[in-house]
């Protein structure tokens, strides 16, 4: 027996040296089914990671309520700084009087025996009147009113409007004036006039011809320019005031010497009229130079309005001129109706109403520089701060009886985020001081001592929060 024979096992003998193929084969089947397992542990892993990523938005949605939009970003808020808070406002308690009265007696003028007048200042008010203010006719005065629409619907501005071109027509209405002795221009047919021409036309020489061309430039028939004549003087409250043509030719153009008054004091400050009445005299293409019929243009700082004759009317007149009062330039207005005068006559009796006026007008201060004007209150703090005057005394031009009103408005700085206090000096309201004409002057008020905020969390009594309360009289 070799070697070989007795060493070798035999066959299918388990060895020492190796495993049998039945161990090889149980191993790979063990390690395969552990590979198995795990692959297996990681699948479902990953079904779990998958649905947790898919499902979460959908199951995030589901718990919104209908309607809600999608949850909004929350910004923290940035390391040393502080969140905003409500800025409650403080409230203004008046300190002025009531409605205080101009120191002084009422003046007597020199009003004339026969007719009606009145006295008005720009700005001031009513400085008097005669008692029988009835409406009557009032001739070419009426034509203030037709300048007031034609540069109110056409205004001038620094040129001199459009340019016109005269026809036979034109030619005609100036015949007609002209033969039955009315107020006219001469006209031409061919002739360019400007808008400023025809304005000119229509105040210096009272030209009857041309209120009626004006009148159907703008609105395209006189009935329809009457109809804004109407409108005005009810807008501006002339209830004694009524315009049946834009001439005044027609005595049922009527009115009174006080509406008349107040109607000279507007047409003063509408654009443009002043520079079209405030001539003596004035030189037109064909008709050469003719002469203001307003007698004393020109004459003691007067620089308008219009003078008006007829049978009917008598002689009218409306007169503005500028006075020095107190330093203060100050424009008196005098109409005079029904007149048995002369124009001249007429515009003698205006002068002296004019004079008499200024010499019965002075500028008082009705305010001081620091005078307290209103308290300020606050509910989260007892302080009572004041508001000044500040700057120059608030000082108003009147007469003896003239009713004073002053009103204190709130205009309190607001500034959003944390407050920090309303500080001396700050602008916490103006001040304005009118008469019945309107507001003469007005101041602005500051707050006397620093004022503090409302504290965090200080909760208003009312549900409404704090108001800024207007202070005046």
């Amino acid at each position: 027996m070799t070697t070989d024979e007795v060493t070798a096992p035999a066959a299918g003998a388990p060895s020492d040296s190796a495993p049998s193929r039945i161990d090889r084969a149980q191993h790979l089947s063990s390690s395969k089914a552990q590979r198995r397992r795990q692959l297996r542990r990681r699948r479902a892993v990953a079904v779990v990671l998958l649905v947790a990523v898919v499902g979460l938005p959908f199951v995030v949605w589901r718990a919104i309520p209908r309607g809600a939009g999608p949850p909004k970003p929350v910004t923290p808020p940035v390391l040393g700084t502080s969140v905003p808070r409500p800025l409650f406002l403080p409230s203004l308690v008046s300190l002025v009087a009531k409605p205080t009265i101009f120191p002084g007696t009422p003046p007597a003028l020199p009003f004339p025996p026969a007719g009606q007048s009145a006295v008005f200042v720009q700005g001031v008010g009513l400085l008097g009147a005669t008692a029988d203010q009835q409406s009557v006719p009032i001739a070419s005065v009426t034509k203030i009113m037709t300048a007031i629409i034609v540069l109110r619907d056409h205004p001038l501005g620094h040129g001199s409007g459009p340019s016109f071109t005269m026809t036979a027509a034109n030619h005609a209405a100036y015949i007609h004036d002209a033969t039955n002795d009315d107020s006219n221009l001469l006209v031409v047919a061919g002739e360019r006039l400007t808008e400023r021409q025809l304005l000119e036309a229509l105040m210096i020489p009272s030209a009857d011809n041309i209120a009626d061309y004006l009148a159907r430039w703008d609105a395209g028939s006189i009935p329809a320019f009457v109809k804004k004549m109407n409108a005005m003087a009810k807008a501006l409250g002339l209830s004694d005031t009524h315009y049946a043509d834009a001439s005044g030719l027609n005595p049922e153009s009527r009115s009174t010497a006080v509406d008349q008054a107040i109607l000279g004091s507007f047409a003063m400050r509408v654009p443009g009229l002043i520079s079209v009445e405030d001539h003596p005299s004035m030189t037109f293409p064909v008709e050469g130079t003719v002469g203001n019929f307003n007698p004393v243009v020109g004459v003691d700082g007067v620089i308008g309005v219009k003078s008006g004759f007829t049978s009917a009317s008598q002689g009218c007149l409306v007169t503005a001129a500028w006075r020095k009062v107190g330093g203060h330039s100050v424009l008196i207005i005098s109409s005079t109706l029904g007149q048995p005068l002369n124009l001249p006559q007429v515009g003698q009796i205006d002068l002296q109403l004019l004079d008499a006026a200024a010499s019965d007008l002075e500028a008082r201060p009705i305010l001081r520089a620091g005078q307290p004007v209103a308290a300020v209150v606050a509910g989260w703090t007892p302080q009572r701060p004041h508001i000044v005057v500040k700057g120059d005394p608030a000082t108003v031009v009147g007469w003896g009886g003239l009713p004073v009103r002053t009103v204190v408005t709130p205009s309190i700085p607001y500034t959003r985020g944390a407050p920090n206090g309303w500080q001396a000096g700050d602008t916490m309201a103006t001040v304005q001081v009118s008469t019945p004409g309107g507001v003469q002057t007005m101041a602005f008020a500051t707050l006397d001592r620093f004022l503090p905020p409302a504290p965090a969390g200080w909760v208003p009594p009312s549900s409404t929060g704090s108001t800024v309360a207007s202070a005046g009289n």
